[in-house]
């Protein structure tokens, strides 16, 4: 389980409200976690303007980041940056990441795939394939689909 951080909890509550934003209202992810996020602050706003920005990079397909066989990877590698193009090998060993990492990686498998036809088992196969901190992006990611 996650250890009780606060920008944690702050990151659980803003997706909880993500969750029910969508459910009540029917709107997308994307916008829903536009709209909490503006309505909870600049700490949240800052957290999801940098996911969605690099959410956007790895789905548009002229960015060189797009072109990247392992976009995801190379999109958590890259958090907060434009990709630089140049040849990324990837890890399967543990990094240590920051609470805010894990926060910028959950948002950004939520974003990418929160409009595919099964949202939760292809964000959670994407958390699996890449190195970092799995369990505690998974609980994130699992806040907001289950």
């Amino acid at each position: 389980m996650i250890k009780n951080n606060k920008e944690i909890l702050e990151c659980e509550i803003f997706l909880s409200a993500v969750k029910h934003k969508v459910k009540e209202e029917e709107i997308s992810y994307f916008d829903a976690m536009q709209f909490v996020a503006m309505m909870q602050g600049s700490k949240i706003m800052k957290w999801v303007s940098t996911a969605t920005s690099k959410y956007e990079e790895a789905t548009y397909k002229v960015t060189e980041l797009f072109k990247q066989a392992n976009v995801d990877e190379c999109a958590l590698a890259s958090m907060g940056t434009l990709w630089h193009g140049e040849n990324f090998e990837g890890s399967s060993a543990y990094i240590e990441s920051s609470e805010e990492e894990i926060i910028l990686d959950s948002l950004y498998f939520i974003l990418k795939y929160a409009e595919s036809s099964q949202p939760l088992e292809d964000a959670l196969f994407a958390n699996k394939s890449i190195c970092g901190d799995h369990e505690r992006r998974e609980v994130l990611i699992r806040k907001v689909f289950v």
